[in-house]
């Protein structure tokens, strides 16, 4: 790309800096004349000494110490495993699952009951999915039976 006004030719010199473009007017500095550069001095501040007025104790003597933090119970292991097996019993080993799972429930409903620990929500739930699953298999292993039953009776003449 050419340059229109030739190589190296540049209208604006540092050295002339103050000066205007040709062809325009140069117009004088702008000053307030309510405005004097003053020279802002921090005053000096004295920090007071402030002092701690000594309180008498209180007649009483100081309150008992009310609280604080408490770590959260902790969730029984066997009412997680008793749910684990109840949903394994609903799906892949469905008699022994769900017989272990109301076992376990049942075990750890009582621990729960001794010991404080959380979890009776697992516990509940591994027992009623555990007794489901239960009910669902024997309907499921007599329905099959009945099945087979009525087809062994029937006649093909």
């Amino acid at each position: 790309m050419v340059n229109p006004q030739g190589e190296g030719s540049d209208p604006f010199d540092a050295s002339n800096k103050d000066q205007p473009y040709p062809g325009q007017q140069q117009y004088p500095q702008y000053q307030n004349p309510q405005y004097q550069n003053p020279q802002y001095q921090n005053p000096e501040y004295q920090n007071p000494q402030y002092q701690n007025p000594q309180y008498p104790n209180p007649q009483y003597g100081n309150a008992p110490y009310a609280g604080g933090y408490r770590a959260p119970a902790s969730t029984n292991t066997l009412a997680i495993v008793s749910l684990v097996l109840a949903i394994l019993g609903l799906t892949f080993i469905p008699l022994l699952a769900s017989v272990c799972a109301v076992v376990c429930g049942h075990i750890s409903r009582g621990q729960i009951k001794r010991t404080g620990e959380g979890g009776s929500g697992f516990a509940t739930a591994g027992l009623v999915v555990g007794y489901v699953s239960i009910a669902l298999f024997v309907i499921v292993v007599g329905a099959i039976i009945l099945f087979a039953v009525a087809a062994s009776t029937s006649s093909t003449y």
